[in-house]
């Protein structure tokens, strides 16, 4: 049981972000990723949808022998969690909590931000899970649609990009607010960005996914051998190579294989061997 990998699944390759803050916190552990690319988006997609998906990978996953599963995608934490965890054997984790739990830590007596896709801003789950931790904060929500595609056409570093996040934030009240959650898992590839024109503390939503994910573990006794080093095999359901290697070479994440699945057949050993052209 110890030895079998950790499952991490996303709409895209956003949730990188978490697999990068896993890869360096939990360095023993395997891990399989599937990033649901010939579907995403999901922020802009019904509740139902976001949960057939969700529901539909979580299947796939279980059936090719993981130990966990952690949805690293926050549309899909905030409107699938709970049907996943109820559909599988498995222990499932989301990142909506250790994100709260992180944003209420940096927290002093004002609101809290939160930024995010619209689906997951609708959903509440992050003023949910602030309110149970600290009742009577404030939380301020805006959609940051705009984000995604920037980072994925690698335009983080261009003057317009910090255009774009002025022109949500400046609007809004989010300037009165103490700290910011970074509520989808590709905004951390612009945390430099969004903390200097937020001007204040940026949560740490990936490490804190992670540590909660190391605590679970722990608690099950159920950690990998420590002196052997963790493998990384990336499933993808359509070709995203830029996009992969773009969001990998940012992060610098160790990748071991990267290859093409299709989750009709939700049979795990049908993968099609044709690797798609690495970072």
């Amino acid at each position: 049981m110890n030895s079998l990998p950790i499952g991490v699944f996303d709409s895209g390759i956003g949730g990188l972000t978490v697999v990068n803050a896993i890869q360096k916190h939990l360095p023993n552990e395997d891990l399989v990723y599937v990033g649901d690319t010939a579907r995403v988006p999901y922020g802009s997609r019904s509740p139902g949808t976001v949960i057939d998906y969700a529901t539909q990978i979580a299947t796939y996953l279980e059936d090719t022998g993981v130990k966990e599963i952690l949805i690293a995608c926050n549309t899909a934490s905030a409107v699938a969690l709970e049907v996943v965890a109820a559909q599988t054997s498995l222990p499932v984790s989301g990142v909506i909590v250790p994100g709260a739990e992180a944003a209420v830590e940096l927290n002093e007596s004002g609101p809290i931000g939160v930024i995010a896709t619209r689906a997951t801003i609708t959903s509440g789950a992050y003023q949910n899970a602030i309110q149970q931790i600290q009742p009577c904060t404030e939380v301020i929500s805006v959609a940051t649609p705009l984000l995604v595609p920037l980072i994925e056409e690698d335009c983080m570093d261009e003057p317009f990009t910090l255009e774009v996040l002025q022109h949500y934030v400046r609007p809004s009240r989010l300037s009165e607010c103490d700290s910011l959650i970074l509520g989808c898992t590709h905004y951390p590839l612009l945390a430099e960005q969004i903390s200097r024109v937020f001007g204040k503390p940026v949560a740490d939503t990936p490490t804190a996914t992670a540590l909660a994910l190391a605590k679970n573990l722990d608690q099950r006794n159920a950690r990998n051998e420590p002196a052997r080093e963790g493998s990384l095999s990336i499933l993808l359901t359509d070709d995203a190579d830029r996009s992969l290697g773009i969001v990998s070479r940012r992060l610098g994440v160790s990748i071991t294989e990267t290859k093409t699945i299709d989750l009709s057949e939700l049979i795990a050993p049908e993968i099609r061997s044709s690797d798609l052209s690495s970072a």
